[in-house]
């Protein structure tokens, strides 16, 4: 059994619409795509293919036998250069078309003109090959299916992202309003808490910002979090871990925080982990995520991560604390949020993450022995003092990044509250949005070409 999700990039949604319908007539595009492979989705347990909408090709108008407001008939033969820019660009190819009528289903005709699609492409390209149907409503709903031959196709739902995150469901329908979550539907209106618990939602580190936003998820109802961290329960941060007491002290702190989750009654099947996110073991785990946020404090985790957002065009939010002690007293007290992704800056533009930190960090998780020696030998300098910390500070950064996910959900701020970064002083008190400028030589957030790569080898083109 396998599951298929189409990730498409919101930048791309005008140019679907305009594309996919000719006034009242149906219209459509060739669409490209790349592709994520999940080998085991650790909530569902079964594999899952990811396409990434990488490009939409209009139709020309000799490509086009005929088309009404309840169909549309290509050329066969126009398809044929599409196949082998998608052969050439190691990509999938695809179909477009809109229901000017909102007819929320595929038509019979969709059958017979897409099964045609598919066998091109199976003659051009040999069998096994993927293609992908995509079909636009007025609405903005989407509807999607994959192809696997000719004969057939299997329902595929389809997860916005960019500056907004929603998700569009094969039967949408019959979902249903749960009665225990009303107040959260009087705020956000009908089809929020729906939304909320079917994302796929990743939190890496399970400390002070992961575990009471961990909490905020779990609470507000999405039903499956899967949490990773290395690191087990100690003296020193048990007083600012929420589900933990001193019995755990010593226990994984996923693990922990994962069985705190699941015992609130609330249906919650959270997931905990004892891992390091930079082994390779944990890489279904990124990739079958709808949203990640980086609740962890070290460079390697937070590069891979500021890496991965450009690669499969799936928002990051990067949560960072910083306190900064003088002889007396503190200087400052900065939380901070980030939203990583096509079109913003990255962590490396807005110098936050240290590369040469970073790397000293991986050789530490992957040979402890080597970074040992390093360390002795004075290649590296210092042995990465604990920073300071407070359960106020950190658990108001993590209200902050639970925020940023409702304004990416429904926007609730307003088209001018898409930001990219927004810093709490605590000793001021005040917010800020800081804006930052992309390096135009920057290989991640300037690179154009790497946006939505998906797969490639090696993973996230990172040579060791």
């Amino acid at each position: 059994m396998m599951d298929f999700n189409l990730i498409v990039p919101h930048r791309l949604l005008d140019t679907i619409q305009s594309t996919a319908f000719d006034g009242q007539k149906e219209a459509g595009a060739w669409t490209l795509f790349r592709v994520a492979h999940v080998d085991c989705d650790p909530v569902t347990g079964r594999a899952t293919r990811r396409y990434i909408l990488n490009k939409v090709v209009p139709l020309m108008q000799t490509d086009v036998v005929s088309s009404s407001e309840k169909h549309l008939t290509v050329k066969t033969g126009s398809f044929v250069k599409v196949l082998g820019q998608a052969q050439l660009d190691e990509l999938v190819p695809g179909f477009l078309h809109g229901h000017p009528s909102g007819y929320a289903a595929f038509s019979s005709r969709d059958d017979q003109n897409e099964a045609a699609l598919s066998r091109a492409h199976r003659n051009k390209s040999g069998p096994g090959r993927a293609f992908v149907s995509l079909l636009a409503l007025p609405s903005g709903r989407l509807l999607a299916r994959v192809w696997t031959d000719p004969d057939t196709s299997y329902p595929a739902t389809v997860t916005i992202t960019g500056h907004r995150l929603r998700k569009c469901f094969v039967h949408e329908d019959d979902i249903l309003e749960t009665q225990a979550l009303d107040r959260q539907t009087r705020v956000f209106g009908p089809g929020f808490n729906a939304q909320l618990q079917s994302l796929k939602v990743l939190i890496v580190g399970a400390g002070g910002t992961g575990s009471p936003l961990s909490v905020m998820l779990a609470r507000s109802g999405v039903q499956s979090p899967v949490i990773l961290d290395p690191d087990v329960i100690e003296e020193t941060n048990l007083h600012r871990l929420y589900g933990a007491t001193v019995k755990d002290i010593g226990s994984p702190k996923a693990t922990v925080l994962a069985a705190h989750l699941n015992g609130f009654g609330l249906d919650t099947n959270a997931l905990g982990i004892q891992g390091n996110l930079l082994d390779v073991a944990h890489r279904d785990l990124l990739k079958s995520a709808d949203v990640i946020f980086c609740c962890t404090d070290d460079h390697a985790s937070r590069l891979l991560l500021n890496r991965f957002a450009y690669f499969y065009e799936l928002p990051v939010i990067d949560i960072g604390l910083a306190i900064e002690r003088g002889e007396v007293d503190v200087k400052d007290m900065t939380g901070r949020v980030t939203r990583l992704g096509p079109g913003s800056p990255c962590l490396l533009c807005r110098n936050i993450v240290d590369p040469r930190r970073a790397r000293e960090e991986e050789l530490r998780a992957k040979d402890p022995e080597a970074y040992a020696f390093q360390v002795n030998e004075g290649y590296i300098l210092g042995g990465g003092d604990p920073e300071p910390a407070f359960i106020s500070m950190t658990t108001s950064v993590a209200t902050l990044a639970m925020e940023e996910l409702l304004q990416l959900m429904t926007g609730f701020r307003g088209d001018g509250g898409v930001v990219t970064q927004r810093l709490r002083r605590f000793q001021v008190p005040e917010d800020r949005r800081t804006g930052a400028k992309t390096d135009p030589d920057c290989p991640i957030c300037s690179e154009i070409e790497c946006w939505g790569l998906g797969d490639v080898t090696p993973f996230l083109d990172r040579v060791s």
